[in-house]
């Protein structure tokens, strides 16, 4: 029986992923570079991303919850993995049994990875999140020192790392950065004149691996750059997206002036012209907040959108664009001299670019070139 397909897909190319990859291993020197597959690789697909940072000098992967490391190690993916987020008593065990280093704030948490390094006779390997401003997870930096202290002194746990995490990396005025960097150096010099040893500090992400050197420390946490995007727009070194999302034109109509448009009529038409239907909406990942905004490419001409997007279908005013059913449509991408990108919609959404990449669902197939 032939494989079902739909002419809705993403192309992901591995050659770009290699490039980014190589990219910021030339950037961040003698720093491990530790790659951020989680959410599906912000919509790339975390098995087939791993295996290409990896090859390409990641050395370290970063997941957000045990269900993304745990499906790393069943397609047997060997290499060390962090899982960011925060893990539950009721996932400890399988953090432990599969060699997942968890990331440590609460006492609670770490009584729970002792026991369980008991009883599994397995070393449990944590990093302790350090807040310094982000006001998420971590423990405070005022009790950090005391709280590190003790969790070296429990049996069954090894302290991998030491890490905090930026809240405004991306903004030209590094005030805040500045002010989270001194608290985290202050944890920092506390813990070496006690003579407690981190094998790892680490504290840099996308945005201030690129703008703030000083904060590379032992390793990187590199993800938005590796799709080839850039914080906030902001660009430093060159990267290559590695996104394309496609589809085929499911319909075309011929309307008069004054046809309304979709659900709400919220759009009509003010000229004779043509639609093209397309079969993607926004259970594929093209949100709603697209509606009457923005546009996509066919035949390297700029299509807008008109009406709202539907679940599964939206609208482009194609114009008298020779087009016909089964031609293909790029929503993010290049098509001729053209060129749509996450940034793109981001603006368009009023949101960030990785939100975009991440709403690509699953009824989207990857395609690796």
């Amino acid at each position: 029986m032939s494989k079902l397909t739909r002419s809705v897909w993403a192309e992901v190319n591995l050659q770009d992923i290699a490039f980014n990859t190589q990219q910021f291993c030339r950037l961040i020197g003698r720093s491990q570079l530790m790659a951020v597959v989680k959410a599906n690789a912000y919509g790339h697909g975390s098995l087939e991303i791993a295996h290409t940072v990896l090859a390409n000098g990641a050395s370290w992967l970063a997941v957000a919850i045990p269900e993304e490391g745990v499906r790393l190690r069943r397609a047997g993916i060997a290499a060390p993995i962090l899982v960011l987020g925060a893990v539950g008593p009721e996932e400890v065990e399988i953090c432990v049994a599969k060699d997942l280093a968890v990331t440590l704030y609460e006492p609670q948490i770490a009584r729970i990875l002792a026991n369980v390094s008991r009883k599994l006779q397995k070393t449990a390997k944590v990093h302790i999140k350090v807040d310094t401003g982000m006001t998420r997870l971590g423990i405070p930096d005022g009790a950090a020192v005391e709280f590190i202290r003790n969790v070296t002194r429990l049996p069954g746990l090894e302290v991998q790392g030491v890490f905090t995490h930026f809240a405004d990396a991306e903004n030209p005025n590094q005030e805040y950065l500045q002010w989270q960097w001194q608290r985290f150096e202050r944890v920092i010099n506390a813990l070496k004149r006690e003579g407690i040893k981190i094998p790892c500090y680490h504290a840099a992400n996308t945005a201030a691996a690129m703008f703030f050197p000083q904060s590379h420390l032992d390793m990187v946490r590199v993800g938005l750059g590796l799709y080839g995007m850039y914080p906030n727009g902001r660009r430093s070194i060159p990267l290559r997206p590695a996104l394309s999302l496609k589809t085929r034109i499911a319909a075309l109509k011929h309307v008069p002036a004054g046809t309304a448009v979709s659900y709400g009529c919220t759009y009509v038409t003010w000229r004779e012209t043509s639609l093209a239907v397309l079969p993607i909406g926004y259970a594929d990942g093209l949100s709603r907040k697209l509606s009457n905004k923005g546009h996509v490419l066919i035949a390297g001409q700029p299509c807008p959108i008109v009406g709202k997007v539907t679940m599964d279908h939206t609208i482009v005013d194609v114009g008298d664009l020779p087009v016909s059913v089964g031609d293909e449509v790029v929503l993010i991408g290049t098509s001729g001299h053209e060129q749509v990108t996450a940034q793109d919609w981001a603006g368009w959404m009023d949101t960030i670019n990785y939100e975009v990449t991440c709403l690509i669902s699953s009824r989207v197939e990857r395609i690796y070139v």
